[in-house]
């Protein structure tokens, strides 16, 4: 069982060395910091499993802590217990209403705090066992190729990936990234890899070229995302689908529309974009056009249940969400009936594998 790492961020430099020897005994890993900013650098930098924070600190105090890292998508999950000389009620009820997981006033004896940490861990890692089963459902269910890497080292793919490059895993172990695409290709994107791992860009889409187990260069169109921060680096997320071929004339004609009336910013509804599918239709009987159901289910869903969805196709679990989005459980999952409800999906899998068919969402 790998040790749990836990960040005590204290300015009572004798208190904190003291939890430190405490979590210690207990099997637990510790790291100190003594003011607010170091505290917030560390949990950056130390990825810790649960963090311990006081906060009467200046110049930023635990609040402060708390809020600036719920803001970010690397330390938002990140379980989180204040321990405070402050006992009025108020006091404590504002710590809760923010949305800690604990508020522990001092003197507290080491059994009760012991017992906090274990329990906010344990539902912690329920809570993302989960979401990762979920996760590793949809990942298997996507038909693109996707692949978890740091720029150079693939650590897990998906099994679209090898349908689609021909490689089987142990192959997939024996190369990085770069054996896939050209050096010409790679030095071309190489510099947005390293600003998306070092979280100065967001996502990135680029068309490349990836070696398949046949020998033959086969086109793609990569996508590429940050997804979370591991022993001091961030590893990436890449999506591959296959370079689309040049449409139909009716559909060439039918996009030239569509962005005539984006750019004129006329509010295309789901019903006018049926009819316009309907009049650029070859009569052949096939089914609607990538084009159309994107621009149809981005017409009828609405701001909330396009959030909703982002984080569904995360694999993050009701209760995250709810979270994440300050609503209530319940809340979640009337968005995701409807959801299912104007995609005509069964569940909510098939929504999420809806969604990344048709390019709605970013992951």
């Amino acid at each position: 069982m790998t040790t749990k790492k836990i960040l005590i961020i204290e300015d009572d430099l004798a208190l904190s060395k003291t939890l430190k020897n405490v979590l210690k005994l207990n099997n637990y890993e510790a790291d100190i910091a003594s003011t607010g900013a170091e505290g917030i650098q560390k949990a950056y930098e130390y990825c810790p499993d649960l963090i311990l924070c006081d906060i009467n600190m200046k110049p930023i105090d635990g609040y402060q802590v708390y809020n600036i890292l719920k803001d970010s998508a690397l330390t938002s999950r990140i379980p989180f217990i204040f321990i405070t000389g402050r006992s009025d009620l108020n006091d404590i009820r504002f710590g809760l209403e923010l949305g800690v997981d604990d508020y522990i006033v001092k003197p507290f004896e080491n059994e009760e705090l012991l017992k906090s940490i274990k329990v906010r861990i344990e539902k912690y890692e329920k809570l993302v066992n989960i979401g990762k089963n979920d996760y590793n459902t949809l990942l298997n269910l996507s038909p693109n190729g996707v692949f978890v890497f740091d720029g150079e080292t693939i650590y897990e793919t998906n099994r679209a990936f090898h349908d689609l490059t021909g490689l089987s895993e142990a192959e997939v172990k024996k190369i990085t990234f770069k054996d896939l695409i050209t050096t010409k290709q790679f030095e071309k994107i190489e510099g947005r890899i390293m600003k998306c791992s070092n979280g100065l860009s967001g996502n990135f889409s680029e068309e490349i070229q990836i070696k398949t187990a046949n020998g033959n260069f086969e086109k793609f169109v990569l996508h590429v995302s940050p997804s979370q921060k591991y022993n001091g680096f961030t590893l990436l997320i890449g999506l591959l689908s296959p370079k689309e071929q040049p449409g139909e004339p009716t559909q060439m004609e039918y996009q030239k529309i569509v962005n005539i009336l984006e750019e004129e910013k006329i509010h295309v509804s789901g019903h006018l974009a049926n009819k316009l599918h309907e009049a650029f239709d070859n009569g052949n009987g096939t089914s609607h056009s990538t084009t159309t159901t994107t621009l149809v289910a981005k017409s009828v869903f609405s701001k909330r249940e396009q959030e909703v969805l982002s984080l569904s196709c995360k694999g993050l679990p009701i209760k995250i969400i709810a979270d994440q989005l300050s609503i209530s459980d319940r809340t979640v999952e009337k968005h995701r009936a409807s959801l299912m409800e104007k995609t005509g999906a069964k569940n909510i899998v098939e929504v999420i594998i809806y969604a990344l068919k048709n390019d709605l969402v970013e992951i």
